[in-house]
C-alpha cells in the first residue's frame, strides 16, 4: 500500500506545483501590463497597479517560501532577492520621466526587466519542478 498513498502525495504535490506555475505565470504578464502602464502613461495615479504589484511580489515570496521549506533554496533566496530588488525600485517610483528622455538601461529599468524575466524563469521551474515530482504511473501515461 505505501506505493498507492505515495502516489497520491506526489500527484498531489504535483498539482499544487502546476497551480503555483500557472498563478506566478499569470501574475508576471500582469505585473508586465501594470508596469507598462506606470511607464508609458502621464497620469499620476497608479495605485491599482501598484496593488497589483504589491499583490504580486507577496505572492512571489509565498512561493519563495514555500520554495525554501522544499530544499530549493537557491531558487528561493533568488525569489527573495528579485522582490527586495523591485521593491527598491518602485520605492523611488517608477515612470518618471528623466533629462534626455526615456531609457531602457536606466537602472531601475534593467532592475525591473530582470525582476520580471527572474518570475517568468520561474514559472518555468515550478512547472518542471510539478512534472519531477508527478507519480511514474501518470507520468508514462499508463
Amino acid at each position: 500500500m505505501e506505493p498507492a498513498g505515495r502516489d497520491r502525495r506526489d500527484a498531489a504535490r504535483s498539482g499544487v506545483l502546476f497551480v503555483q506555475a500557472i498563478v506566478t505565470l499569470a501574475f508576471a504578464a500582469l505585473a508586465r501590463l501594470a508596469l507598462d502602464d506606470i511607464t508609458t502613461d502621464n497620469s499620476t495615479g497608479f495605485l491599482p497597479e501598484y496593488r497589483l504589484l504589491v499583490v504580486a511580489g507577496v505572492w512571489y515570496l509565498v512561493v519563495a517560501y514555500k520554495l525554501f521549506g522544499e530544499g530549493w533554496r537557491v531558487f528561493g533566496a533568488a525569489s527573495v532577492i528579485a522582490v527586495a530588488a523591485a521593491v527598491w525600485v518602485a520605492s523611488d517610483g517608477l515612470g518618471h520621466k528623466r533629462d534626455g528622455g526615456w531609457s531602457v538601461f536606466w537602472p531601475e529599468y534593467s532592475v525591473m526587466l530582470a525582476a520580471w524575466l527572474w518570475f517568468l524563469a520561474m514559472a518555468l521551474v515550478l512547472f518542471v519542478l510539478g512534472r519531477r515530482a508527478m507519480p511514474e504511473s501518470s507520468a508514462g501515461g499508463g
